[in-house]
């Protein structure tokens, strides 16, 4: 879903998807920072979907990927 999202959301763009289902499209459009609106008529489908975007969203404002020593000059 991250490449699909690339490949029609331009930079920054809207990503929207009528029938959110669990939420895949929205957590690849937080990933790929994309601004989503995703649409569901079902009340759970949705909570779960809601969920699932703010978790993607929270992760990305975590660092999970220690620093590499290779990229750190020698002082």
């Amino acid at each position: 879903m991250r490449y699909l999202v690339r490949l029609v959301t331009p930079p920054r763009g809207v990503t929207l998807d009528p029938f959110m289902g669990s939420g895949s499209t929205g957590v690849a459009a937080v990933l790929e920072e994309a601004r989503f609106i995703g649409i569901d008529y079902e009340p759970s489908y949705f909570e779960i979907a809601s969920r699932r975007i703010d978790d993607a969203q929270r992760q990305q404002t975590l660092d999970l990927d220690p620093p590499d020593p290779r990229a750190q000059t020698p002082q």
